[in-house]
């Protein structure tokens, strides 16, 4: 078994990567709605934003520091603005610290690109992008995430510094697709045509737009992007997906057959894979989308704890390394550190 604290730099790098690539994805396609002049008509820029600082648990910070929104403080707030640990700089300056921290464990090509995304969106030439181009900037970043899983893939060794990457992964993008799911999850609006675009919003921010055409033809219906973003076994960024793969990764780690489970994170994902795969849009519908939702990313939660708990807290080594008398506080404090970097 890997250190502890080496597994936690990198799953921790690899869930702030692909947390800052899907909130790209989610301003990009929120700044281009805006620009529509049909959206626009319906409400005000801010009651747009509400719903996703509320899926994306940002709304209670950012009232706080926005007590008096103006136009373009949300996507300031959730694209630069430091003061947000959530922020999309904010997750890439943690990843490329996590990098740091793991230098011998990654391969050359994957610190380059870390770094060189880091230097570009904290230099005066990546401020400037985003105020005068912010679709490139966005674009950038997702780019740049989706070839750091490209290089990744190339370069390093599948062994358990691999698994771990592969875990942060999936889980996040697990989280991040509830959340684009939860956006719109409680629209009351009766207007189809707007509810079409809408949900085409929430395809596109996942990349499924193409997939939702090849398996169900150009008409955009709520039941039938559930189906896909949570029940499909085949794409890669559905919930159902993204478990499934995190619990093959999980049985790599420890060396459990498939089917069984040796610690509490297999147990979880092991339990919440089964309930997807018994269940469908008709469960969903009927228990409320937003309220399934809300459930599934409090497992989701416990899932992502337990993996602190089992590979990063591990009382033998805490034994070992620890004190008696220091013992405490040294592990609350290290518990608090990473508990603050999961979204609640």
């Amino acid at each position: 078994m890997m250190l502890s604290r080496v597994a936690d730099h990198q799953y921790w790098m690899s869930r702030q990567i692909e947390r800052a690539e899907n909130l790209a994805r989610l301003v990009r396609i929120s700044e281009e709605m805006l620009l529509d002049d049909e959206t626009l008509g319906r409400g005000s820029a801010q009651e747009y934003w509400t719903p996703v600082l509320q899926a994306t648990a940002m709304e209670e910070s950012f009232k706080s520091l926005y007590p008096q929104p103006r136009q373009g403080d949300a996507a300031r707030f959730i694209t630069s603005d430091l003061r947000n640990t959530d922020s999309i700089i904010s997750c890439i300056r943690q990843a490329r610290e996590n990098a740091r921290s793991v230098r011998d464990k990654i391969s050359e090509e994957m610190w380059t690109e870390i770094n060189a995304l880091n230097m570009l969106v904290t230099s005066p030439e990546g401020i400037d992008l985003l105020e005068v181009a912010p679709q490139a900037f966005y674009e950038k970043i997702i780019s740049s995430s989706l070839l750091f899983d490209g290089i990744t893939e190339a370069t390093l060794t599948r062994d358990e510094g691999w698994n771990f990457l592969q875990l942060g992964r999936l889980l996040e993008r697990a989280d991040m697709t509830s959340r684009f799911l939860d956006i719109w999850s409680q629209s009351t609006s009766q207007d189809a045509a707007e509810e079409s675009l809408k949900w085409g919003a929430v395809l596109r921010a996942c990349g499924a737009h193409a997939g939702y055409r090849k398996a169900y033809g150009g008409e955009i219906t709520i039941e039938k992007v559930v189906d896909l973003l949570l029940f499909s076994n085949e794409f890669p960024r559905s919930i159902r997906h993204c478990l499934r793969r995190a619990d093959e990764v999980l049985h790599d780690i420890s060396g459990t057959p498939t089917g069984g489970y040796s610690n509490q994170c297999e147990k979880l994902t092991g339990a919440l894979l089964a309930r997807l795969s018994f269940s469908g849009p008709t469960e969903v519908m009927a228990k409320g989308l937003h309220y399934y939702i809300d459930d599934l990313q409090k497992h989701l939660n416990s899932a992502s704890q337990a993996v602190f708990e089992s590979f990063v807290l591990l009382p033998s080594e805490v034994g070992r390394h620890f004190t008696r008398h220091n013992r405490p506080e040294s592990m609350s404090d290290w518990q608090r550190e990473q508990q603050q970097q999961q979204q609640q």
